[in-house]
């Protein structure tokens, strides 16, 4: 597994130098870049042909890869005039990411409409994906909906996924307190494994099992990206050693299973 410097929240306003020089220093192996928020990374549609390549080499140049795009295009309006108003935006975020190299794009499911048959939404977000993904397969760029909102429940992430039933349709992992079942993350996790293809993290001292989740990532051979979401807030005095802590316990297990000759 690898990790990404997300651009979202606490990178918001950062250049794109400073977002390579960043990565560069802190190990970071990718950038994701949140679009559509008027960011100080620049990259959205309106960037020319020329800027788009500049962009990819000045990427790839610093041995980076630029690992996603975040859209906030939602899928679950019953209108389908919205709903095909959304895919059409997603489908010009396509082209850039397939200029820049770029092999996922963030959509969202996110809530199921009032009124609305959840077995009806999950089907028509499922056809969304599906028409967004037969555009983007020659670009080999994945349509990932993001486990969030309503659709943060693994059952209506799936179902729309199923529906899709395309190569190109995957999840993005949100981690969310909600999907603990008697303390683990587990049986979550496992109903969604197959289609995990990106993952967003948080606050690690949240009470997030973070180490149950690096676990069932190796087990399951996931070789993707994780991006930190974090907040701009600097952490106050209780939040820093309840990182500290939850950092030191990592650690401490990770310790209890490495023989002394690793080291040597």
């Amino acid at each position: 597994m690898k990790f990404s410097l997300l651009t979202h929240l606490i990178a918001h306003s950062w250049d794109l130098p400073k977002l390579i020089e960043t990565a560069q220093g802190l190990g970071f192996a990718g950038l994701e870049f949140r679009v559509e928020e008027a960011g100080g990374h620049g990259v959205e549609l309106e960037r020319t042909q020329a800027e788009r390549r500049q962009i990819r080499e000045r990427v790839e140049d610093a041995y980076l890869e630029i690992v996603a795009l975040g859209t906030g295009a939602r899928l679950d309006s019953p209108d389908e005039a919205r709903r095909r108003e959304a895919m059409d935006h997603v489908k010009r975020y396509v082209d850039l990411a397939t200029d820049l190299g770029c092999t996922r794009i963030r959509v969202f499911g996110n809530d199921i409409p009032e009124g609305v048959c959840r077995q009806d939404c999950t089907a028509y977000v499922g056809e969304g994906l599906r028409s967004i993904a037969e555009y983007s397969d020659p670009g080999g760029v994945d349509i990932l909906l993001e486990m969030h909102g309503q659709f943060n429940y693994w059952g209506f992430a799936l179902e729309a996924v199923m529906a899709a039933d395309h190569p190109r349709v995957g999840i993005l992992y949100n981690c969310d307190l909600k999907d603990m079942v008697g303390g683990s993350v587990s049986a979550t996790y496992g109903r969604v494994a197959k289609w995990v293809r990106h993952i967003h993290m948080h606050d690690l001292a949240s009470g997030y099992p973070y180490l149950e989740l690096f676990q069932l990532l190796q087990r399951s051979g996931y070789d993707g990206y994780l991006s930190p979401e974090l907040s701009t807030k600097s952490p106050t005095p209780d939040q820093y050693l309840a990182l500290y802590a939850t950092l030191s316990k990592a650690w401490a297990a990770c310790a209890s299973h490495t023989s002394p000759s690793s080291y040597v």
